[in-house]
């Protein structure tokens, strides 16, 4: 048994499985993986990582399952290892890639951390394990550590959540981790965090416009899928440093020194995706890369969908709780998508556009 010290949850401790898996290189890649991309740039100490929120996300399920010994015990270590396939800078490439999930099977599949856990579980069983409601649910361990820990790493007070009274109210019927009336405030409490920060960090346009211009540079220098996926952040931007074309250079050398791209359009009004796609198409034959067009997936606040036990009879947490269907209802208003332009043709792009699109 190791202690571990985390300024989140005080000591965490880990079995001796638990350190066999954080020993392996595929694991100790998550120290370089921030956990928040490229954040930092707006929030500088917003540096912490992949590895750190890992370690959370098991002391979170082993104390669930502390109040739910029926849950299977591999599900816990699925937690631990639930983010293995994070690609440098975390969700900011998965417009280019297959989703992180993808990532983190073949890993399991295919490196030595998939020896390890074959010491005591098969990988079919435990890939299975990677989708159970304590990993991947609407209320489960990584969405209640990374709200709190962002929080805390980026400096903002939105993140206060009452972990030990909503672990206490969970409890798992053999499908999902279904919430308890008293647990009721404490899940709001975590929805309207993740409001918070969705609007406050997660969408801040300065790391959406450097995320932009990152992925432009990756999608230039044409990295493959099977590169790419074990890559971490200090091979990456190296591997950009010394990119064969230019504008690749340009671009990530404009990232690390903070002089990024401007806003030309920021809005929520979606013309959808047909008219974006075009306008992008347009944009790119006139002006290369320097104009992006940034169009992100819309939120969609699972935690809305958790359920909730009054009175023997479970409910959708959102039907219990009208703050929960006010947050739910808002959280389109915080969703943006945007046009950026190298400072030197913001006019010039801007003049474009309204001769593309009218105004």
């Amino acid at each position: 048994m190791k202690l571990v010290h985390d300024p989140i949850h005080g000591g965490i401790e880990l079995d001796e499985f638990a350190l066999r898996l954080l020993d392996t290189p595929e694991f100790q890649r998550l120290r370089r993986i921030t956990q928040l991309g490229l954040a930092f740039l707006v929030y500088p100490s917003a540096r912490h990582t992949r590895f750190e929120h890992s370690l959370g996300t098991f002391h979170l399920a082993k104390w669930i399952c502390g109040h739910n010994p029926e849950i299977e015990e591999g599900a816990v270590y699925a937690a631990l290892v639930h983010d293995l396939g994070h690609y440098p800078f975390s969700h900011t490439l998965e417009a280019l890639y297959p989703r992180h999930e993808e990532s983190t099977k073949w890993f399991i599949k295919h490196s030595e951390i998939g020896d390890v856990i074959k010491e005591r579980y098969s990988l079919g069983e435990f890939l299975g394990l990677l989708k159970h409601p304590l990993v991947s649910g609407d209320i489960d361990a990584d969405r209640m550590d990374y709200l709190v820990r962002d929080s805390y790493y980026t400096g903002v007070a939105y993140g206060l959540v009452d972990l030990e009274r909503l672990v206490r109210a969970l409890r798992y019927d053999g499908e999902n981790l279904v919430i308890g009336k008293k647990g009721i405030m404490a899940a709001q409490s975590l929805l309207l965090a993740r409001s918070m920060m969705y609007s406050t960090v997660y969408q801040h346009h300065t790391s959406k416009i450097a995320g932009a211009m990152l992925l432009k540079a990756v999608e230039l220098e044409g990295l493959p899928y099977t590169e790419i996926r074990s890559m971490d952040e200090i091979s990456l931007v190296a591997r950009l440093r010394k990119g064969e074309r230019r504008e690749v250079r340009e671009l990530i050398r404009g990232i690390e020194d903070r002089r990024l791209y401007k806003r030309v359009l920021y809005t929520s009004r979606d013309p959808g995706w047909a008219a974006v796609s075009e306008l992008k198409g347009e944009l790119e034959a006139e002006f290369g890369h320097l104009a992006i067009v940034d169009y992100p997936p819309k939120p969609k606040f699972e935690e809305k969908n958790a359920f909730v036990e009054v009175g023997g009879v479970l409910h959708r947490l959102s039907e219990v709780s009208p703050l929960v269907r006010s947050l739910v209802e808002l959280k389109d208003t915080y969703w943006h998508w945007g046009v950026y332009a190298r400072e030197d043709t913001v006019d010039e792009v801007g003049v474009f556009m309204r001769g593309a699109v009218g105004d």
